[in-house]
């Protein structure tokens, strides 16, 4: 369910990297990622944040985008 409701809403702020920032979202906590469902400010944030986070995995490692998008922003 919080896929199928998750994908479009990331599809329309961020058209190239959508799967891989819905499935950034995925990894946080169920109750923070139905709470970025209600708030279109707060999920466009988390979106340019896991864009940011993504574009930097390139030069980083993945226990350095899990830190820097921690669950408790």
């Amino acid at each position: 369910m919080l896929v199928e409701s998750l994908y479009p809403l990331v599809e329309q702020l961020e058209q190239e990297v959508a799967s891989k920032v819905k499935g950034m979202l995925l990894e946080k906590d169920q109750a923070e990622v139905l709470h970025l469902l209600e708030s279109p400010k707060e999920l466009q944030a988390k979106v340019d944040e896991a864009v940011a986070m993504s574009g930097s995995a390139q030069q980083g490692s993945t226990a350095n985008q899990l830190f820097l998008l921690s669950l408790n922003d």
